[in-house]
């Protein structure tokens, strides 16, 4: 009898995307419920509460079970840390700000289709790492949905039929920037890791400059107030199973997986969010919409597809 043991490396990336995968799952139910609320709850408070409430969380977590050292940083990742809390904050402001005014899926398409594109430059530039010939391929896909995807919301074929086409260029415009975003994040927290911070330390760490512009937005404009037992409690689940639990999965996935992997799986979202925008009232169903998600979805298995069958080969040599 013939007993297979899994390489410890091979181990650690199928963990890798199945907390990528959870937090994919997750966020995307989260992208409809969220995108929902906020038509009655203003964005600057959502995001105050919010991710003040995850920050905490983290940090009492970290406090509890290695003691307040734990919260300690190191001079040689200010600069890293810096770029985690600038790049977050770009994203998550204009991930929802594009949830208010355009379909959830083609938000959160365009979101992760800019991804792998982007990923590809900066592993070139900042990882100084060559990616192979179907990294570029798989991107171009990508990309070309998410391209079908916008051309739906502005000409009035995605699942809200009656958006006004100025607020769909606003929301594609956010959805766009906060893909390139989302992308820098990624590759920082990957450089983060490198420096020996766990996920939990992340998490405490990344949403400083992001709780500061909330804060200083909402006390400047529509305030910080929620207002109503029920928008508490939607906040709440939103927060903790939105948030918390998905992104301490997703810095988990990152540490533990390549920058590139981790875009394609998000990549994966678009689809997943299509079929939870079926409980939301306000969103009609739209083939153009279902087509576009399609296509992501099938591009993202076509490079997760190779680089598995290219990870395997590598490993047997």
């Amino acid at each position: 009898m013939v007993t297979t043991v899994q390489h410890p490396a091979s181990a650690k990336k199928n963990l890798g995307i199945f907390y990528v995968a959870a937090f994919v799952v997750m966020a995307n139910a989260n992208a409809v419920f969220s995108g929902n609320l906020l038509q009655s709850l203003h964005l600057v408070p959502f995001l105050f509460w919010g991710f003040l409430a995850a920050s905490l969380f983290f940090m009492m977590q970290l406090a509890i079970t290695q003691g307040v050292h734990a919260l300690a940083i190191g001079k040689s990742s200010f600069l890293t840390l810096f770029t985690v809390n600038t790049t977050g904050a770009f994203n998550w402001f204009c991930y929802f700000y594009a949830l208010k005014f355009i379909e959830p899926a083609v938000a959160t398409a365009i979101l992760v289709g800019i991804g792998p594109l982007a990923t590809i430059g900066l592993e070139r530039v900042i990882r100084w790492r060559k990616l192979p010939p179907y990294s570029y391929f798989g991107a171009a896909g990508i990309l070309f949905g998410t391209a079908l995807l916008a051309w739906a919301s502005l000409s009035g074929f995605s699942g809200l039929r009656e958006i006004h086409i100025s607020h769909a260029l606003i929301g594609l415009l956010a959805a766009t920037i906060g893909g390139v975003a989302q992308a820098m994040n990624v590759v920082a927290v990957k450089r983060l890791g490198d420096k020996g911070w766990s996920a939990s330390q992340i998490m405490a760490h990344r949403f400083y400059l992001l709780i500061l512009a909330a804060m200083v937005l909402g006390l400047t404009g529509p305030g910080l107030s929620v207002e109503g037992e029920s928008q508490i409690v939607r906040l709440a689940i939103a927060t903790f199973l939105g948030i918390v639990i998905p992104l301490w999965m997703l810095q988990r996935g990152i540490l533990y997986s390549e920058p590139f992997t981790v875009v394609a799986l998000l990549s994966l979202g678009p689809v997943l969010t299509y079929a939870f925008q079926g409980f939301d009232g306000r969103i009609a169903w739209s083939t153009t919409s279902a087509l576009g998600c399609s296509i992501v979805a099938v591009f993202t298995c076509y490079i997760l597809w190779i680089k598995s069958k290219q990870d395997k080969a590598g490993e047997s040599r």
